[in-house]
């Protein structure tokens, strides 16, 4: 008899266990199950010259595989300090990470390339990969 019990405890235990994918785990989230703070977060970059003051740019454009996620016009922004991305674009990324090509523009001629790689943790988008602080050099 203790074969058969333990035969059978070995095909539930195998049935369990297969019915769980891995990889969906990590990629899903619970929405349900998880308790977010109602801040809105965004992924930066600094950009400053090489003298070290901020530098501008009159706008970002920011991509993933070609497509565009958002752009935004920062004429305004004297602190050198530029979005990669925000919670409005959560759902166009990974958990795990995405990568997203950061471009910056001034006077229509792009002076700034960076690759990021950004995620979420289900409730916020986090930096994974990347430079965050640029330096333009003449080579920008």
């Amino acid at each position: 008899m203790k074969p058969i019990q333990f035969f059978s405890s070995l095909l539930c235990t195998v049935s369990l266990l297969s019915a769980c994918d891995p990889a969906e785990n990590i990629t899903e989230c619970d929405i349900d199950g998880v308790i977010c703070t109602e801040e809105f977060r965004t992924v930066e970059m600094s950009l400053t010259q090489s003298s070290g003051e901020p530098a501008t740019l009159d706008s970002v454009v920011v991509t993933k595989d070609g497509e565009t996620l958002f752009t935004a016009s920062t004429d305004t922004v004297t602190t050198g300090v530029f979005p990669v991305i925000t919670d409005a674009e959560m759902n166009d990324i990974i958990k795990e990470g995405s990568q997203v090509v950061f471009k910056g523009y001034e006077s229509g001629a792009v002076i700034v390339n960076e690759n990021y790689k950004v995620g979420h943790d289900c409730c916020h988008v986090v930096f994974i990969q990347g430079t965050q602080d640029v330096v333009l050099t003449s080579e920008n």
